[in-house]
C-alpha cells in the first residue's frame, strides 16, 4: 500500500523509474573551479537491504528500461572517478597508485560490475524485443565499445597497466577478475549466441570509434557535455544511488515477470559472483564514498 506522499506505508519510498539527464565533462577535461566546505561529502544512507527475488507485479517496458539507462549512467560515473587515477598513473614508468587510489579503483571496479548486474536483470525476450530494438534503431553497429569514459580505463581493465603486476593490487585484480565473469554471465543471459549489434553489423571490430560514434551514444544514454564541478559530480552519483535503492527495494534485483524470476547470477554461479547479488548497495555506497573523499583529501593537499 502507498500513501499520498509517495512512500510507501512502511516508510519506503516508491521509485520514480524516471532516467535523468546526466552532466558529464568533456573527455579529458578536469572538474570546473572548487565546490568549498563539505557539500562534496557522500550523503549518508540507510536501509541498503533488499529482496534478490521481487514479489510485486511490475510494469516490464518501463522498469528495465530505467535500468539499462540508469545502470549505464552509474558506470559512466564510476569510470570517469577512475580516469582520474589512471591518467596520473598511466605511463609506463610511472608509479602505481597510492593504497587509497587503489581503494578507489577496486571499489569502482566492483560498482561497474554490479551495474552490469542490474542493469541486465532485463528477461532476455524483453531485451531483445526492446532495448537490443532501440540500441539497434539508433545505430545497426551500436556499441558499448563507444563509450567516450570507458576508453581511457580499458588498459585497466585488459591489465596492461605496468603497475598492476605489483602485490598491492591484489584488491584490484579480484576486482577485476569478478568483472569479467560478470561479462560473461550477462553474455549467457542476454546473447547466448555470442553475436552483438556490431558483428551482426556490416561494421568491422576494430575500426577506431568516431567523435559522432561517441555522441550517438551519449546521446542514447542521455548524456550531455558540459563544465561539471565535483560536487555536482557526486551529487549526480548520489541521486542515482537513491533511485537504486528505492528500485530494488521495491521490486528485488530480479522482479516476477511472466510468470517466473529471470536470474542472471544464481546460487551455483561462481562464488567470486554471489556476494555482487545481495550486496549492490553497499558496493555502490562504498565507491561513492572513495570517490568524495579522494577528491575531499586532494582539497586538503
Amino acid at each position: 500500500m502507498s500513501s499520498r506522499n509517495g512512500h510507501e506505508s512502511n516508510g519506503r519510498r516508491l521509485p520514480a523509474l524516471q532516467p535523468h539527464v546526466l552532466f558529464m565533462p568533456p573527455l579529458g577535461d578536469g572538474f570546473e573551479g572548487s565546490d568549498g566546505g563539505g557539500d562534496i561529502a557522500a550523503v549518508d544512507r540507510e536501509m541498503l537491504d533488499y529482496q534478490v527475488f521481487g514479489t510485486r507485479p511490475v510494469e516490464a517496458e518501463r522498469l528495465f528500461w530505467y535500468r539499462w539507462i540508469a545502470g549505464h549512467q552509474v558506470s559512466f560515473l564510476l569510470w570517469r572517478a577512475m580516469c582520474d587515477v589512471v591518467w596520473l598513473h598511466s605511463g609506463d614508468d610511472a608509479d602505481k597508485p597510492g593504497e587509497r587510489e587503489l581503494d578507489l579503483l577496486s571499489a569502482c571496479v566492483d560498482g561497474y560490475s554490479a551495474m552490469l548486474l542490474y542493469s541486465s536483470t532485463v528477461p532476455r525476450e524483453h531485451y531483445h524485443a526492446d532495448i537490443r530494438a532501440r540500441m539497434a534503431l539508433q545505430h545497426p553497429a551500436f556499441s558499448g565499445t563507444w563509450a567516450p569514459d570507458y576508453r581511457p580505463v580499458r588498459r585497466l581493465f585488459r591489465g596492461k597497466l605496468p603497475w598492476q603486476e605489483d602485490p598491492a593490487c591484489t584488491a584490484l585484480d579480484a576486482a577485476v577478475a569478478r568483472n569479467e565473469a560478470t561479462h560473461s554471465h550477462i553474455a549467457d543471459h542476454l546473447v547466448p549466441d555470442g553475436h552483438s549489434l556490431l558483428q551482426k553489423s556490416a561494421g568491422v571490430p576494430g575500426v577506431s570509434v568516431s567523435r559522432e560514434k561517441e555522441d550517438l551514444y551519449d546521446n542514447f544514454f542521455l548524456t550531455v557535455r558540459r563544465p561539471v564541478s565535483h560536487g555536482e559530480f557526486v551529487a549526480q552519483l548520489d541521486s542515482r544511488i537513491a533511485d537504486l535503492t528505492a528500485d530494488l527495494r521495491h521490486n528485488g534485483l530480479y522482479p516476477h515477470v511472466d510468470g517466473h524470476h529471470h536470474p542472471v547470477v544464481t546460487d551455483e554461479s561462481d562464488a567470486a559472483m554471489r556476494p555482487l547479488v545481495a550486496d549492490i548497495l553497499r558496493v555502490l555506497d562504498r565507491a561513492a564514498r572513495l570517490v568524495s573523499d579522494m577528491r575531499l583529501e586532494e582539497a586538503r593537499r
